[in-house]
């Protein structure tokens, strides 16, 4: 299987010169022929001299990310207050349960644009960061 990402799984040896690879995920072709389009990924390595190699399956996940509520979001000052207004504002009509199902779908959709508002794409700024401590290291 290919290694997406760089050839090598490990640095070192005098002056850092060597780039072998060590590590890697050993497969049949049977398995291969069961699973197409999994690869192999080079992950960012910030403290270790070994890159850590994830395997990745082709075409599984299908539509958005599901909403995940992450506890750091408690710690910004003012986050609390801000859902607590959300959660007032977030009015509708009809049984308990239709109530609930409205304010949690408003709440959703708040917390998302307050999260793109506060911390822009995270995802983005990991792996920049990521980079950046690769390039030093």
């Amino acid at each position: 299987m290919a290694l997406q990402g760089g050839v090598a799984s490990w640095s070192g040896g005098r002056n850092n010169q060597a780039w072998p690879r060590l590590d890697r995920f050993l497969v049949t072709q049977e398995w291969l022929d069961c699973f197409s389009g999994v690869i192999q990924c080079r992950l960012p390595r910030p403290t270790s001299d070994h890159f850590p190699i994830l395997l990745k399956g082709g075409g599984f996940r299908k539509g958005p990310s599901p909403f995940r509520f992450e506890n750091m979001w408690l710690k910004v000052d003012g986050f609390k207050e801000l859902l607590r207004g959300w959660w007032e504002e977030a009015g509708g009509r009809g049984r308990a349960s239709f109530r609930l199902a409205t304010k949690l779908k408003v709440m959703k959709d708040k917390i998302k644009a307050w999260k793109r508002d506060v911390f822009g794409r995270l995802e983005v700024n990991k792996n920049l960061a990521l980079q950046q401590v690769e390039f030093l290291g």
